[in-house]
């Protein structure tokens, strides 16, 4: 995350290839844009290397979780186009980059904001949202978000340009039942959100009753109730035996174990 950060103040040129640059002034910028997907994947393997031989459980928050793993992906795999001043010519300013402008900075943080309410939803209201329909609302939002910002990709590799008003030229013509089918297809996306709000509301008021640790999950955060009292503890602060990463422990009660759980857990090295 670090060289993410640092790398992300040397690509600004990349917006500026077809600004009459220096064209060895493109290539500068045209490296660090490139290495700066380096740390990305890496991160993106940790993410997929988190989930290598756990038990994963399917609902919602976790699904949408999966979800901007995906988007995140989809999108990073179109910035090596715009990353080369030779194809970034012909496909600057055209709707290849707000797909994937789309894809890597909207719809992934997006998915990532429905992931943490559903999962901290019962500890802010005490009550769980409805797990039938935060499926459906995935599945919809992840269909939709699909059919609006892939065909933005294939209009910009046929050199459909932004902020056109009409496509009156010839060329642009035959793309309009494109244009068309995205309108639909972000119609129906928003109308998906209608369900995630009446998830929300109504179940802030009429949900089931939360447990305290309905995810059994091990960190500080679930060692309270739900929702947690005005000093968090109720005036008792936890003690802590463990990292917040012990899962799938043999000869532990459970399948995990809390950071608060005075349990003994031995730890077992391979020795090389």
């Amino acid at each position: 995350m670090g060289a993410i950060a640092v790398l992300s103040y040397m690509v600004y040129g990349h917006h500026m290839f077809v600004s009459g640059m220096n064209p060895i002034s493109s290539i500068a910028f045209s490296f660090p844009t490139l290495i700066i997907t380096i740390p990305a994947t890496i991160i993106v393997l940790i993410w997929l290397g988190s989930l290598y031989g756990s038990k994963l459980r399917i609902n919602s928050a976790s699904l949408f979780s999966l979800g901007m793993i995906s988007m995140f992906i989809t999108g990073g795999v179109s910035g090596f186009f715009l990353a080369q001043p030779s194809l970034d010519i012909m496909l600057h300013a055209t709707y290849f980059v707000v797909g994937h402008f789309h894809f890597v900075m909207a719809v992934s943080a997006m998915f990532g904001i429905f992931a943490g309410t559903y999962f901290w939803f019962p500890k802010m209201y005490g009550r769980m949202m409805n797990e039938t329909l935060g499926k459906i609302h995935f599945i919809l939002t992840f269909i939709g978000a699909y059919c609006i910002f892939m065909p933005f990709h294939y209009l910009g590799l046929a050199a459909n340009v932004r902020r056109y008003q009409a496509f009156t030229d010839d060329y642009l013509q035959p793309l309009i039942p494109v244009h068309k089918f995205i309108t639909v297809a972000a119609l129906f996306t928003g109308a998906a959100q209608l369900i995630f709000v009446y998830n929300l509301i109504h179940s802030r008021f009429w949900g089931e009753k939360a447990p305290d640790n309905p995810w059994q999950a091990t960190s500080l955060e679930w060692a309270t109730t739900s929702p947690p009292p005005f000093d968090n503890f109720g005036g008792q602060l936890p003690v802590v035996y463990h990292d917040a990463y012990q899962y799938g422990i043999e000869g532990a009660t459970d399948d995990y174990v809390m950071q608060n759980s005075p349990e003994k857990i031995e730890t077992v090295r391979d020795e090389a």
